[in-house]
């Protein structure tokens, strides 16, 4: 086995004894929960029968069974594994018992039996544990960080009286007590629906529990929004996720920060989020504060009495990520990020409380005064061009070219170009022509298959993970670019000073956004096919500062 940061991963291996050297390599999932199955988690990533004999083995048949019964028994059959050849199982998918998950309230011990036969030889058995957890219990940063945002619960009924608690307290400040996200485009507007919930949460007179140690790394059970407003305990998670659940409610994105034995919120001022769903590097989490795009919150002071004011609560969650406490940052995990990769909330199963059982009346926190952010960095508007004459002239000019040498003929993939990943391409278009922003993002970056089987989360939801993501960042004004994050910034950086420098000695744009393309071929019996664009958009590529993103 082998141990990385994103938990216990890896093969091992069947003893040998079965024809010849027959062994068994798997890659599996450690740790299984109900949002591990609600959320298409494979329990078997790889399954890799090795054959290191000098002969084949033919008519193998591998059954797995699982217990307790939590999957269904599930059999392959091999009709040959070449000598010293090896065969992955591309059939992975478990029928699991949803049932019996959701009826865990305490973590269980599982295990796989693995049995692998052969005509004319005993079978051979080789067991796998696997800890199955209680249905609200979350395994922690290893192999279940996305799955936190399965336990951020916007939908929980106890959410709909802190959103109500924060409307009224927002009018009773002169606000709007509309909970309406983002749609004023104002920073100024999130941050005071943010608040407002805030104050509204510590109202309810929280009491603080300690949690479990290394319960980042390990993880812990989680309090759902209905059993905190029965209870009043909540752990640093549980506050963090109560107050995510609600922020979400209202229509802004949540993140949730992990520091060394600790956890907060935070919440996006305007309609953006981190390039992945996990960030690992404290220094965008600091950039993102530094441009007034993103606010942090100590969650603990929720328990405080009397009430602790929202504009302390973000002091203290920033001295948290200062430099001198940097080594204490693990990573930041982003909710909308999380979502837009399928990632869904659990369902509470339990009515609505109408109080909190046995806790007094607390004073909730007075709101803030409306902050003035002024203009925010990466706010350029992208100008309507005026009538391109000279550009029309020099795409006739070029079209003379009628060889191959002519990109507009003859398109070719290569280091000058940047391929994009988008479903929908009316809606792109409709987005430029209104004059509309668009920012790039690395898909590989993001990652949004994490831990799951495309092919299985397609079988189930009939919906494609990586397809799905980018339709839900173009509707949040981002592009996703299907290339690792390093590789996508080289290209940029390359097409933004080849772009300026041809304005600068031609004074012609050169930068468009093709959408679609013919194929063709130069005569009928041809059988190289050529690509040219069917329609250019022009565009221009912009940002505020060398290390901000395109």
């Amino acid at each position: 086995m082998e141990l990385n940061r994103n938990g216990i991963t890896g093969a091992e291996s069947m003893p040998a004894g079965l024809s010849n050297g027959l062994s068994l390599e798997l890659d599996m999932a450690r740790r299984f929960t109900f949002a591990s199955a609600q959320n298409a988690v494979p329990i078997l990533r790889r399954i890799t029968l090795k054959n290191a004999g000098d002969e084949p083995v033919r008519n193998l048949t591998l059954r797995l069974r699982a217990q307790p019964s939590f999957a269904r028994e599930k059999t392959w059959t091999v009709d040959r594994v070449e000598a010293s050849g090896r065969l992955d199982l591309r059939d992975r998918e478990l029928s699991i018992d949803q049932g019996f998950l959701a009826g865990l309230n305490e973590a269980e011990r599982g295990e796989l039996v693995f049995t692998l036969t052969q005509d004319g030889e005993p079978p051979f058995e080789h067991v796998e544990e696997i800890e199955l957890l209680a249905r609200n219990e979350w395994g922690g940063l290893g192999e279940m960080a996305r799955l936190l945002a399965a336990f951020v619960m916007p939908t929980d009924p106890a959410v709909d009286r802190i959103l109500k608690d924060a409307a009224r307290l927002l009018e009773r400040y002169g606000h709007p007590g509309a909970l309406d996200g983002y749609q004023s485009g104002k920073p100024e507007r999130a941050y005071m629906l943010a608040a407002g919930i805030w104050s509204a949460i510590s109202g309810m007179n929280l009491t603080y529990a300690e949690p479990p140690a290394s319960f980042e790394r390990r993880g812990q059970k989680i309090r759902a929004p209905g059993q905190i407003a029965a209870g009043g305990l909540v752990t640093c998670l549980d506050g963090s996720l109560l107050l995510a659940a609600a922020l979400e409610a209202a229509g802004l994105n949540p993140i949730t920060v992990f520091t060394e034995g600790h956890a907060f919120a935070g919440v996006w001022l305007k309609r953006r989020s981190f390039d992945a769903a996990v960030e690992a590097d404290v220094t965008e989490v600091r950039k993102a504060i530094a441009g007034r795009e993103l606010i942090v919150l100590e969650t603990t002071l929720l328990t405080q009495r009397p009430s602790v004011g929202f504009e302390h609560a973000i002091a203290n969650a920033k001295d948290r990520l200062s430099q001198a406490r940097e080594a204490e940052f693990d990573r930041a995990i982003d909710i909308r990020r999380a979502r837009t990769a399928g990632i869904r909330p659990l369902a509470g199963h339990r009515p609505a409380d109408t109080a909190a059982a046995g806790q007094d009346e607390v004073a909730p926190a007075a709101l803030p005064p409306m902050p003035d952010f002024g203009s925010l960095p990466g706010e350029e508007a992208d100008p309507i061009p005026t009538t391109p004459a000279g550009r029309i002239e020099r795409w006739q000019r070029k079209l003379l070219d009628l060889s191959l040498r002519n990109k507009l003929l003859n398109f070719r993939d290569g280091k000058q170009s940047l391929p994009v990943l988008c479903p929908n391409l009316g809606a792109l278009e409709d987005r430029l022509a209104e004059g509309r922003a668009l920012r790039a993002v690395s898909l590989d970056a993001e990652d949004p298959v994490g831990e799951r089987d495309p092919e299985q989360y397609r079988r189930e939801t009939g919906g494609d993970i990586r397809a799905g993501f980018a339709l839900a960042s173009l509707e949040s004004g981002e592009l996703a670019i299907p290339l690792p994050k390093r590789d996508m910034d080289g290209r940029l950086t390359s097409l933004f000073r080849q772009a300026k420098s041809d304005m600068a000695e031609g004074g012609t744009n050169t930068l468009f956004l093709v959408l679609g393309f013919l194929r063709w071929q130069e005569t009928a019996t041809g059988k190289k096919t050529y690509r040219a664009p069917l329609l250019l958009v022009p565009v221009k590529l912009l940002r505020p500062s060398v290390k901000s993103a395109f």
